[in-house]
């Protein structure tokens, strides 16, 4: 699996245990933040597996502080229907910025 599907997979999955999907315009956004953070971390010559667990720890703190956003706009997950993370949900997380990679 490359380098930004790994960390891609890992916000889906968060989103959804959370019981809720990123908009597609919101996906667009967050797959490219990852990709920056991908090129980041090439840049610096930082791609070791610990490295990769930092970046992992800090893209799951973003998704996380989305959800938190999201469900405190009022956006619910249904019965049979996932509630939908925002674009907004997105720039509020990244108020949590610089997390490395991702700042």
């Amino acid at each position: 699996m490359n380098l930004d599907n790994r960390l891609w997979v890992m916000a889906v999955q968060t989103a959804s245990d959370a019981g809720l999907e990123f908009t597609v315009p919101c996906s667009h956004n967050l797959r490219d933040l990852i990709r920056a953070a991908v090129s980041t971390m090439r840049r610096e010559g930082k791609m070791e597996e610990a490295n990769w667990e930092t970046a992992g720890s800090s893209l799951e703190t973003l998704v996380r502080e989305m959800i938190r956003a999201t469900l405190e706009l009022g956006a619910k997950p249904e019965a049979e229907k996932k509630g939908q993370i925002r674009e907004g949900a997105l720039v509020q997380a990244k108020k949590l910025c610089p997390l490395w990679p991702f700042g």
